[in-house]
């Protein structure tokens, strides 16, 4: 059967190889895209299933933190798109926020591309544990959010700027402190927040990955095929929970950051 497969011609993974197939390797990374694209549409944390397999194909972790972007835009591109079409969003709530975070990311990853990767890894690592710390001791930060709405205040603002540096100089997880700062802080539900979250990252990410492209840090054949699954992933995500509404996204975020936490202190200490 492998043996058929391989007689077909398919594009490879520009000489990259994890399973020694390329069609296994072409189905992990597509599945891993897929599962990476829900989770992120759910919640946050699909990088922390992506980047691994990446790196496992022999992707530097530098460049798979760039590329990795190309997945992300076209995979919040969909869910901005799903979300609108299904009129859940906040757009003037997304267009206030934009600037401090798109800010915040340019500068975020323009770091992240003067680091090599005998910097990049250990940094990689601690960033890994603190964020599982964090995680670990109150997964349930960001499911009780204030009973009203709130407008946001000159703190919102500096909280903006620090997840975008965050996102820009390291895309992985970086949809739970967007979820802390739009439900926790600001008081929207799961799913109006998640609608934000993916127009806010669609936003930094057009500044964040030419700046990785511009520094070689894309593998673009690996990144186009994991994008293609991270769009299917996302928009399965998005039926779900206008399916059955914040419940199953409250569900997956405790879910996620309990999982997310403890692959980072194993990625941490790996």
């Amino acid at each position: 059967m492998l043996a058929a497969l391989d007689a077909i011609p398919i594009p490879n993974l520009g000489g990259l190889s994890l399973l020694g197939n390329p069609w296994l390797d072409l189905a992990l990374l597509l599945g891993a895209g897929v599962m990476a694209g829900i989770v992120n549409a759910m919640a946050g944390g699909g990088s922390f299933l992506a980047i691994p397999i990446l790196i496992g194909l022999g992707v530097p972790p530098s460049t798979a933190n760039g590329t990795i972007r190309v997945a992300i835009l076209l995979q919040n591109a969909t869910l901005v798109g799903a979300f609108h079409k299904n009129g859940v969003h906040a757009h003037k709530l997304s267009l206030r926020l934009a600037p401090p975070i798109m800010a915040g990311a340019l500068l975020g990853s323009w770091l992240a591309t003067r680091l090599d990767d005998e910097l990049f890894r250990p940094l990689l690592g601690i960033i890994l544990l603190l964020w599982a710390v964090i995680l670990v001791i109150k997964p349930d930060r960001f499911l009780h959010p204030p009973d009203q709405e709130r407008s946001p205040k000159p703190m919102t603002y500096a909280l903006a700027l620090a997840v975008g540096l965050y996102g820009g100089f390291l895309q992985s997880g970086v949809g739970f402190p967007l979820l802390a700062l739009l439900s926790g802080h600001l008081g929207y539900d799961l799913v109006r927040a998640n609608s934000v979250k993916a127009s806010l990252i669609f936003a930094y990410t057009c500044l964040a990955l030419p700046v990785f492209a511009f520094a070689g840090q894309v593998a673009w054949t690996p990144a186009f095929v994991l994008a293609a699954g991270t769009m299917g992933g996302a928009w399965l995500g998005v039926r779900w929970q206008l399916e059955k509404g914040a419940s199953l996204v409250r569900w997956f975020v405790l879910v996620m950051v309990t999982v997310a936490g403890v692959l980072m202190l194993y990625s941490a200490f790996a």
